[in-house]
């Protein structure tokens, strides 16, 4: 038995709760895994799991035993990382989650591009724009867009996003438009979120902050979805310039209380809690926040450069 790997096997079992996603990991048969486990625990002395046929349970000792088999790996893999292969090359395999719509169109090409210079890098990259959990999901790091809602975890500030406030012609034309904050709220807004949740649109003028909570009937939890629902007339929908810009320019959707600008939206990049950060997710991490912090100041869409045609 490889310790470190049977290790290792455990302690992704304890954070994802399945014996055949950790082989899925792992690139082993779910056999395999249990075999290590079992191992683990004769030559342990000690019961790690209560296993039935349909779910497993972390024992008392178990849960002692991956507090520390976690710091043994953590410091197993400092001191590879301290000696490492001579050539000094990146190695190993990360797994990102990202926004579907940003992820694909700002992500997409700065991951091309780290993993063309970093060949040995593998990399597993999943599309959600709902926030994941990046310890049960095995995730070594994800992108969002907004505050981040656990705040436990190690946040790496990547940049910030510009909104806007759009409406179609069509709709405009119908309902009028809203010539202050407040009159938000008196009209048919696109949410990113439930229905029943609403929103709170957050404004700044100078040095004034305003907030307005809005409803309507219609929520999409896909920002090109919105775009989309808000060109049809539906109703009035905050949004990122890159995604709204060349809709604008077109004159599909007009640009409302251009005076209030709402706030920007941080990007940042999501760590799990209390880790060292390997050394192929940090030049990744690095990779990002070169490739997005200017083009999203400036307003540039690296899709669009990269592929020389507007989106």
């Amino acid at each position: 038995m490889d310790r470190i790997e049977a290790m290792r096997a455990y302690v992704r079992l304890v954070e994802r709760g399945s014996f055949t996603a950790v082989a899925g990991e792992l690139r082993v048969k779910q056999s395999t895994v249990s075999k290590w486990i079992a191992a683990l625990e004769r030559e342990l002395g000690a019961r790690l799991m209560d296993r039935t046929t349909r779910s497993s349970h972390v024992t008392e000792e178990g849960q002692r035993f991956y507090v520390k088999a976690r710091e043994v790996l953590d410091a197993y893999e400092r001191a590879v990382g301290a000696v490492g292969p001579g050539d000094g090359r990146l190695r190993g395999r990360v797994r990102m989650n990202v926004p579907v719509v940003f992820g694909r169109r700002f992500v997409v090409p700065i991951v091309a591009d780290f993993l063309r210079e970093h060949p040995d890098v593998e990399m597993e990259l999943s599309f959600d724009d709902d926030y994941v959990n990046l310890v049960g999901d095995g995730h070594d790091l994800s992108v969002r867009i907004g505050e981040p809602v656990d705040s436990s975890l190690q946040g790496h500030a990547l940049g910030s996003t510009q909104r806007r406030v759009v409406a179609s012609p069509a709709y405009l034309r119908a309902h009028g438009e809203p010539r202050t904050v407040q009159a938000l709220s008196q009209h048919q807004c696109l949410l990113h979120n439930r229905l029943s949740a609403g929103a709170v649109w957050t404004f700044s003028r100078g040095d004034l902050r305003q907030r307005v909570k809005v409803g309507g009937r219609v929520a999409a939890d896909n920002s090109e979805a919105a775009a989309a629902l808000a060109r049809e007339g539906l109703g009035i929908c905050m949004l990122a310039d890159w995604l709204v810009d060349h809709d604008i320019q077109a004159g599909r959707l007009v640009s409302l209380l251009d005076e209030h600008a709402p706030l920007r939206a941080p990007v940042s990049a999501l760590t799990p809690p209390g880790r060292r950060i390997p050394r192929r997710v940090q030049a990744l991490i690095d990779a990002l926040r070169d490739g997005l912090f200017y083009k999203l100041s400036s307003g540039v869409d690296v899709f669009a450069k990269k592929n020389d045609r507007p989106v």
